[in-house]
């Protein structure tokens, strides 16, 4: 059985995010998602997700391509994940590039070379990019007070 694993903050679940879990659902038979630990989004866009990791996780685990979602790993940049779930495949977000380069190095520097690690291809991102569904919803609450 092959096992894909997706990273992401999935801070609001959008077709994007469907688009890209059904490409890695056509990559294998099983779908492990790493949800971001709130920490981490905060250290790395430089905000807090609008929903706790709780609650993201409650809420991509509802997608039926979804076979596993979990919490990312406690240190930043540890990728504990890649050991306890053994992913055959890493299907990253077009936008993922820091990620990337990270996970690659990682592994090259723990000897795994057996896990594949390619780009989704975007839907659609000038509709659905999180940071400006977030930022939309932002402005429509200020302009409701």
């Amino acid at each position: 059985m092959k096992r894909v694993m997706v990273f992401g903050t999935f801070d609001v679940v959008h077709d994007g995010h469907r688009h890209l879990l059904q490409q890695a659902a056509d990559m294998g038979e099983e779908v492990i998602i790493v949800v971001s630990r709130d920490e981490h989004v905060l250290e790395l866009k430089g905000r807090l997700p609008i929903n706790q990791l709780e609650d993201r996780l409650e809420a991509i685990s509802c997608e039926s391509e979804v076979t596993t979602a979990v919490a990312g790993d406690l240190e930043l940049g540890s990728y504990g994940v890649l050991t306890e779930h053994q992913p055959d495949a890493i299907l990253l977000g077009y936008d993922q590039d820091e990620l990337k380069e990270n996970l690659m190095a990682w592994m090259e520097d723990h000897g795994i070379n057996n896990i594949s690690c390619s780009y989704a291809s975007a839907y659609m991102p000038h509709l659905f990019n999180t940071t400006r569904i977030v930022e939309q919803m932002q402005d429509e609450e200020l302009s409701v007070l």
